[in-house]
């Protein structure tokens, strides 16, 4: 089996973007330019500069030693783990690092034998187990020492809160928990982005679109702001809604209310949007793998396979009866719906990434066709192309 690297976004506790998670089954074999390819890649990409990188100790230590990065050591959190530090190779080489100023950190809130406190920058925990394994008054105790918290693997805002309040510094998300239907009110203001939706979906005109617009304020205002952006260089402002839906054109109209849906909230709502960041990824990486691979899928089918995999969570609704208001391709509604297909596929693979399911992915990338290389390239692209649109980076 050929080594994967799995890449997630990481945060601090205003949810802005401070660098990347870099994952791996420590099962298999990593071979020793794993991680220098993996940080080439990332590094590539517009954005990265400055942000940390947190990685295993066992991907590092396969590469050739002395450590040779390609940015500074203090970008570099070196996650140690129990079989890393079992050796005595694995402790000289940690102290080779401690000496370099690499960021150590360890698992829980121990320190293992050998090791003295100050040579831990960070203490990890996984999300699953963070509430039931330690108590707030332990977690909190160790923030105030001065040492940094880092969990994985979040599953709701109210997790993150808790986190936050209690200490965390750093934060990935992993699966994000299904709500419980009916306990939170409908939200009606996006109504109107579903019937817009229905609407290119079905070819409808340019006018009839515009009077959707001119009925709802706040959309209409969005609406013009995009297409007068700076990043469609036009010179002339454009004023009218059906000047603004020409220029966008059906493709881009279609994708922009498919993510407005996840940034249009009720006033007097500020609270972090990572379900805008989740949509986008998804949309992003389905579209990407659709070309992949041993069978091509339609790529803007894909995109909305993704965005609309986590619409449920957003509105607090059964997906079949969301999409039972617009007008879907048939292949998207059999993904999200019934679960059958090759979109179906792709997005048991994105699910199965963002919960670190590596068995999953191995199997599902050689169902697919698709290399572990491709899928972690596709994944950094994902990542910083969402943040950008999210408005995070």
């Amino acid at each position: 089996m050929s080594a994967i690297g799995l890449w997630h976004p990481v945060y601090d506790r205003s949810l802005a973007w401070v660098g990347v998670s870099l994952d791996t089954d420590t099962s298999i074999f990593v071979p020793q330019n794993f991680f220098d390819q993996m940080s080439s890649e990332a590094l590539a990409v517009d954005g990265v500069d400055g942000k940390l990188f947190f990685v295993g100790a066992d991907v590092l230590g396969a590469c050739k030693q002395p450590l040779k990065l390609p940015f500074s050591p203090s970008r570099l959190v070196a996650v140690l783990s129990e079989h890393f530090l079992s050796a005595e190779a694995g402790m000289a080489i940690f102290r080779a690092w401690h000496g370099k100023n690499v960021r150590l950190a360890v698992t829980g809130l121990s320190v293992p034998s050998g090791l003295s406190r100050d040579m831990v920058a960070m203490h990890v925990f996984d999300a699953a187990t963070v509430c039931k394994s330690f108590s707030e008054k332990a977690l909190l105790d160790a923030s105030r020492s001065g040492t940094k918290l880092f969990v994985h693997g979040i599953g709701s805002m109210e997790l993150f809160e808790w986190c936050a309040q209690t200490g965390f510094s750093y934060f990935t998300f992993g699966r994000l928990d299904a709500p419980e239907y009916g306990v939170q009110s409908r939200d009606s203001s996006r109504l109107p982005l579903m019937r817009l939706l229905s609407m290119v979906a079905a070819n409808a005109d340019a006018a009839t679109m515009e009077e959707v617009f001119k009925l709802d304020p706040k959309l209409a205002f969005e609406l013009l702001r995009l297409v007068n952006s700076a990043s469609f260089g036009i010179r002339k402002e454009i004023t009218s809604f059906a000047q603004a839906i020409m220029v966008l054109g059906r493709r881009q109209l279609q994708r922009w209310l498919q993510l407005l849906m996840f940034a249009h909230r009720k006033e007097g709502d500020d609270s972090p949007n990572i379900l805008m960041q989740r949509a986008a990824e998804r949309g992003r990486i389905m579209e990407l793998l659709s070309q992949e691979g041993n069978e091509k899928a339609d790529r803007e089918q894909a995109f909305m396979v993704g965005v609309f995999s986590v619409l449920d969570i957003l509105m607090a609704t059964p997906l079949a009866e969301l999409l039972g208001s617009v007008s879907l391709p048939q292949p998207v509604k059999q993904a999200l719906l019934e679960r059958e297909g090759r979109l179906s596929t792709l997005l048991d693979l994105v699910c199965a990434t963002e919960q670190r399911d590596f068995a999953g992915v191995q199997r599902l990338l050689s169902d697919l066709g698709i290399a572990p290389d491709t899928l972690s390239r596709f994944q950094l692209d994902a990542i910083f192309w969402a943040l950008k649109v999210a408005g995070t980076k």
